[in-house]
C-alpha cells in the first residue's frame, strides 16, 4: 500500500491517499464509515465526474486531465474527496501534477501548511479545486499553439502527413472536454450543499467569491475547449477537402491520359492487323510516319478539345 499522508490541522485532518488499490480501499474501510458504492466508485476507472450526498460526508468526484510528456498524449485522472466537518480524504493515482505539489509543498513548507492551521475543510478543498483549475491553463496553451502549428501547415503539400498529427491533437482536445464537461455543475452543486456537511458559518461570504471564481475558471475553460474543438475540426476539414481535390485531380489527369491514348492504341491495332491488300499505307514508302502522322493529329485535336472544354 502507498503510505497515506495525513496532516492534521486545528480544526480539520487531510488524509492524502495516492493510490486506489486494493490495500488503500481496505484502509478507507477501516479507518472511514464511507458507503460501499462510493469505494466501489474510487476502485473503479474514471468515469465522470458526479457529487453524491451521504450521511455526514459529501463525496465529489472530478476529472482532470494529465499531460503525458513522453507521447503527447493527454489522458484523465480522477481525483475523488470525501468532504467531512472534520476531515478531507483525497484519493487519486498521484498522476495530478499540482495535486502532488500540494502534498509535498504541505511536508516541506511550514508557511504553506500555516495558511490552513485556522482554516475550515472547505477553505481548503476549494483552495485545492482551484489551483487544480488554473494549472490547466498551461496544457490548454500547448493545445493552442499545437493547432495554430497545424494551420500554418495546410496547403503546403503535406496533407497526408498531417492527417496523423490532426487526429492526435483532436484526441486530447476530446479527453480534456470529457474531464472538463461537468466541472462547473458539480462546484455549483457543490455550492448549494457544502453548507450541511461544514456549516453554514463555513460557507461565508469569501468562500461564495471563491465558489464563483472556480465557476468562472470552468466557464473560461469550456469557452476555451469549444473554440479549439471548432478550429481542429475546421483544420481536419479542410485537410480532408485539400486530400479529396488532389485525389480527383490524380484522377482526372490519368482519366484524360487514358482517353488521349485509347485512339491511338486502336489505331495501331487495326494498322497491326495481319491483312494484306485493304489496309492503307501499308505496302507504300512512308506509310509508317504516315501512321505517325495520324495518331499525332489525332491526339493533338483530342488535347485541343479537353483545353476548349476545360477538362484539362
Amino acid at each position: 500500500m502507498h503510505a497515506a499522508q495525513k496532516i492534521q490541522f486545528k480544526k480539520f485532518a487531510w488524509h492524502n491517499v495516492p493510490d486506489n488499490g486494493e490495500p488503500e480501499i481496505r484502509y478507507l474501510r477501516d479507518t472511514f464509515s464511507f458507503e460501499a458504492a462510493d469505494l466501489a466508485a474510487v476502485a473503479s476507472p474514471p468515469l465522470r465526474p458526479k457529487l453524491d450526498l451521504n450521511d455526514g460526508y459529501l463525496f465529489i468526484m472530478l476529472l482532470f486531465p494529465v499531460h503525458d510528456q513522453k507521447t503527447g498524449v493527454i489522458g484523465i485522472s480522477e481525483l475523488d474527496i470525501f468532504l467531512m466537518n472534520n476531515a478531507v480524504v483525497t484519493v487519486h493515482k498521484n498522476e495530478i501534477a499540482a495535486l502532488k505539489d500540494i502534498a509535498q509543498r504541505m511536508d516541506a513548507e511550514p508557511r504553506f501548511r500555516d495558511k490552513y492551521r485556522e482554516a475550515n475543510p472547505l477553505k481548503f478543498v476549494l483552495d485545492m479545486i482551484e489551483t487544480l483549475s488554473l494549472a490547466l491553463y498551461p496544457m490548454f496553451d500547448h493545445l493552442s499553439w499545437d493547432i495554430d502549428a497545424l494551420d500554418s501547415q495546410l496547403f503546403t503539400g503535406r496533407e497526408r502527413e498531417l492527417v496523423g498529427s490532426i487526429l492526435g491533437i483532436k484526441r486530447n482536445v476530446v479527453s480534456v472536454r470529457k474531464a472538463m464537461r461537468a466541472q462547473k455543475d458539480i462546484v455549483e452543486e457543490m455550492r448549494e450543499q457544502a453548507k450541511h456537511y461544514v456549516g453554514a458559518k463555513a460557507v461565508d461570504r469569501a468562500a461564495t467569491v471563491q465558489f464563483e471564481r472556480i465557476a468562472n475558471v470552468s466557464k473560461d475553460l469550456w469557452v476555451q475547449l469549444e473554440n479549439h474543438m471548432a478550429t481542429i475540426d475546421a483544420i481536419q476539414e479542410t485537410n480532408e477537402s485539400l486530400i479529396s481535390f488532389r485525389l480527383n485531380d490524380i484522377m482526372r489527369t490519368l482519366t484524360t491520359f487514358s482517353l488521349v491514348v485509347f485512339p491511338l492504341t486502336l489505331l495501331a491495332a487495326i494498322f497491326g492487323m495481319n491483312t494484306t491488300g485493304g489496309m492503307p499505307f501499308v505496302e507504300s514508302s512512308g506509310g509508317f510516319w504516315r501512321v505517325i502522322a495520324i495518331m499525332a493529329t489525332g491526339m493533338s485535336f483530342m488535347l485541343y478539345w479537353f483545353k476548349r472544354h476545360r477538362w484539362i
